[in-house]
């Protein structure tokens, strides 16, 4: 909440000394407000699981996320997988930041044509270049058209790309000679993010670093799928979830868990384009926003499948995700759904919590943790919005 309300205090007043001033200060005042009110929250929720499942149902029906995987042999150095649904607009220079890079690496640009109504195809096909593969299919969405890609893609290594970005600079040749040089299964690079004709780069640079065999580290790293690089085997039996919101929450809660070694470059790799009307700005007014408690069904599903433990590591990302993220995402939603997810959430983290688990964080962390475990929605709710 603090740097939320340092970003909106930037937004009013442009100057970084009195944002931090006056967050800090309406940060204060409202931890105070948080110790007073939380005395009277001690009931416990009466819903029942099953209750919960059913409202959530038929608020936003869980999908069938499941998919088959098909795995080609490997043949290039690198496959740069890029979805694109009626992204006329952006696609070439989208494409043209790929193929003018200055690299010894063979690669291969694919790009998934996901159902495109407008010209995105035809943008596509004019662009004449020997990297490119044009497959276009039936609209799948973004897992559906990642997947796709995933699946005829013939590099030992990935990368994603989405089709309104750019990669920046010669970072094929870059990320790819350090994720080589240290055998490493992830190389994670830095970006920047912009909105079309506003002057407002900001960048996001990272402390470059080399993480080995510690998932709590990596686990730490940004969770978009874009801006890396991939070992192509760790795709060996994951696919993004089908038709939901949030698919990319396989990257921290499976790709992260299974990487034996990153590394992290402070060079900019990638240029992010904010979209003010793309599923960020949607997520809060739309059923879907529900998918979020989906998803991490699914993916622990998955983890279980593939032998991931069910250790502290896991458990603190499971909890993160449902106490603050979920509820950003679904608190615009009738209370009794945001109390489903809630309740639901609860009976998941009672699944994996590991024995004698000891809460890391603060008095609101462990108030958030003390909610789930006592069914106390209305903490969970004051907490998951003050932390």
């Amino acid at each position: 909440m603090k740097q939320r309300m340092f970003n909106t205090f930037m937004r009013i007043f442009k100057n970084r000394f009195l944002a931090e001033l006056l967050s800090r200060a309406g940060y204060v005042v409202l931890v105070c407000f948080y110790m007073v009110r939380k005395l009277f929250l001690r009931k416990k929720s009466s819903m029942t699981a099953q209750k919960a499942r059913e409202q959530l149902n038929q608020t936003s029906p869980k999908p069938d996320m499941d998919c088959e995987i098909s795995n080609q042999e490997a043949i290039k150095d690198l496959s740069i997988i890029v979805p694109a649904y009626n992204a006329q607009s952006t696609i070439e220079d989208c494409i043209r930041s790929v193929l003018c890079q200055n690299t010894k690496y063979d690669y291969e640009l694919i790009i998934v044509n996901d159902g495109s109504t407008d010209h995105t195809k035809a943008v596509v096909e004019q662009i004449k270049d020997t990297h490119i593969r044009l497959i276009t299919q039936e609209n799948r969405g973004f897992s559906g058209a990642r997947n796709r890609g995933i699946d005829e893609c013939i590099g030992k290594h990935i990368m994603f790309l989405d089709s309104d970005d750019c990669l920046v600079g010669n970072c094929i040749e870059d990320m790819m000679d350090k994720l080589i040089l240290e055998q490493a299964d992830i190389v994670q690079g830095s970006y920047y993010s912009f909105v079309e004709t506003q002057d407002n780069r900001q960048e996001s640079r990272l402390e470059s670093r080399i993480i080995e065999s510690d998932t709590s580290e990596m686990v730490r790293n940004p969770g978009f799928p874009w801006a890396k690089i991939y070992k192509r085997e760790l795709f060996s039996q994951i696919r993004f979830p089908l038709d939901v919101w949030f698919e990319d929450t396989i990257v921290c809660m499976l790709l992260y868990r299974l990487c034996r070694k990153m590394v992290v470059m402070d060079e900019m790799v990638y240029a992010y384009r904010i979209n003010p009307e793309g599923i960020t700005k949607k997520a809060r007014h739309s059923k879907k926003c529900v998918d979020h408690y989906w998803v991490m069904e699914y993916v622990l599903q998955q983890a279980e499948k593939i032998g991931l433990p069910k250790d502290d590591i896991q458990y603190r990302l499971v909890s993160g995700h449902m106490s603050t993220l979920l509820y950003r995402r679904v608190s615009l939603m009738e209370s009794h759904i945001v109390e489903s997810t809630f309740i639901l959430a609860c009976d998941l983290l009672d699944a994996i919590r590991p024995e004698g688990y000891v809460v890391q964080g603060g008095m609101i962390e462990k108030d958030i943790e003390r909610s789930f475990r006592s069914r106390n929605f209305r903490l969970w709710k004051l907490a998951s919005f003050v932390v």
